[in-house]
């Protein structure tokens, strides 16, 4: 798999380059394609896949048409690799099923795999039908296996040998086999069942005469086949892997996970983790008005249900609002301030969540420690606050009123932001999509309901 997967991989001078230089030249040549052929077909010469997957990018939607018309006799397959997720599915529209096979057909496993699931299901079933018949029945296997699993992550070109070879014939062998960039040799028995794995400079530096089950190493971390691709990136993080065979229940290989597939499904994680905290599925740049409208409605609409429920908890202390008026000066201060520590703790949460470092052995610690840190944090900001307030208003039932509903709301949301994404993780969803509406919700109603009904109980 590539390691690029965007146009921010390439530097910034390069892409300066191409934004200055390059773009403006493409769309003089795409506005008359006859009377610029020669010069179109010199200017993709020598650029490299991901730099003209960021021209594509940086095209406006009519020329980035007729830029991916014109190339697709030279298109290379790798160009769909560096794409944005949802400009694949653009330019899929402006490809044939033909020539969709044929780029399947060029690349490798894992990443074919990964542009077919990027397909509306209608897509995907014409150009599986279209396939040959042995590589439809691969690609109907490798989309039997859950979507986040180390399954489908894997590529299903390796290099396997049996025990009794001796270096000299293993070598031989690498050298008329055509596999993909590999760090290690997987030694198997006649059913394919791993015995041991061999890395390459191992292998290259032993005498040619040693016989490979003598150089091999028995321990090899491998990774079952229906495993989550974030127990595999924690896998190769906490044992410094460069790969890893994938096995079934039966321990026989059915691939390989490297770590430059690691790297890109972390970062990807990564990414759909800080989109999430934003409220939002997937990254829109590159999608219309009304599809990046229609994405985003529905948390706006959690939103709206959110102020609603607040403002009726409000509502049932009107009197007390008319009668002290200096209380909606206050009021929004506790709700923020729990609102912000609640923010802290479950960003924390989240990323010990994502690392492994957060998990059953030591949930209970966790919470301990954030509701002292929130109680300590909630007893000097409620402490100073409510200072403020006997200033402002001179009156120490506005002090004790607001310096309780801050202390209460903090602890809370400490407390809660820890234990909603522990909850919603347990739950097998994505802490990082749900665990903030959550918290929000509960800091804003607690934190208004506390500091009006500590205002009810004091001034009446």
């Amino acid at each position: 798999m590539a390691y690029l997967t965007d146009e921010t991989r390439i530097s910034e001078k390069a892409l300066a380059y191409l934004l200055t230089e390059k773009v403006p030249l493409l769309r003089r040549y795409l506005g008359d394609t006859l009377e610029h052929e020669k010069d179109l077909e010199n200017f993709v010469v020598g650029l490299h896949p991901s730099e003209v997957a960021c021209l594509i990018q940086y095209l406006d939607p009519p020329y980035r048409e007729l830029f991916i018309n014109w190339l697709k006799p030279h298109f290379d397959p790798e160009i769909f690799l560096f794409l944005a997720e949802n400009l694949r599915e653009d330019i899929i529209n402006f490809l044939s099923t033909a020539e969709i096979v044929r780029i399947l057909d060029l690349l490798e496993s894992d990443d074919a795999v990964e542009i077919l699931t990027s397909f509306d299901p209608e897509r995907k079933d014409e150009v599986l039908e279209a396939l040959p018949l042995k590589k439809r029945q691969f690609f109907i296997h490798r989309l039997a296996f859950p979507e986040l699993s180390a399954g489908r992550l894997m590529q299903t070109e390796v290099l396997t040998m049996p025990p009794d070879w001796t270096v000299a014939q293993g070598i031989e062998y690498i050298k008329s086999v055509k596999v993909p960039r590999f760090y290690d040799i997987f030694i198997v028995n006649s059913d394919n069942y791993l015995l041991g794995a061999v890395e390459l400079h191992h292998l290259i530096q032993n005498p040619s005469s040693k016989f490979l089950h003598e150089v091999m190493d028995k321990h090899v971390r491998s990774i079952p086949v229906t495993w989550r691709q974030e127990e595999v990136g924690f896998l190769f993080r906490l044992y410094g892997l460069i790969s890893a065979p994938v096995v079934d229940e039966r321990n026989t290989v059915q691939g390989v996970i490297t770590v430059d597939d690691v790297m890109l499904m972390v970062e990807k994680k990564a990414e759909e983790d800080l989109l999430h905290m934003g409220r939002i599925h997937g990254s829109d740049f590159y999608d219309s008005v009304l599809k990046t409208s229609f994405s985003r409605v529905h948390w706006l609409i959690i939103t709206v249900a959110n102020t609603l429920l607040t403002s009726l908890v409000i509502n049932q202390f009107q009197e007390t609002l008319q009668e002290k008026v200096a209380l909606t000066i206050l009021m929004p201060i506790a709700a923020a301030m729990g609102g912000n520590g609640g923010i802290q703790s479950t960003t924390v949460a989240i990323r010990a969540l994502a690392t492994r470092d957060l998990n059953a052995m030591n949930a209970f610690r966790t919470l301990l420690k954030e509701f002292r840190v929130a109680l300590l944090n909630g007893g000097i900001f409620g402490f100073i606050l409510a200072g403020v307030a006997y200033i402002w208003f001179e009156d120490v039932r506005f002090s004790i009123i607001l310096g309780g509903a801050i202390i209460f709301n903090m602890v809370w949301a400490g407390v809660a932001g820890i234990a909603f994404p522990l909850v919603i993780f347990r739950l097998g969803q994505d802490p990082a999509l749900s665990a903030g509406p959550l918290l929000t919700t509960t800091t804003d109603v607690f934190g208004y309901a506390l500091f009006l009904g500590l205002a009810y109980l004091l001034l009446h």
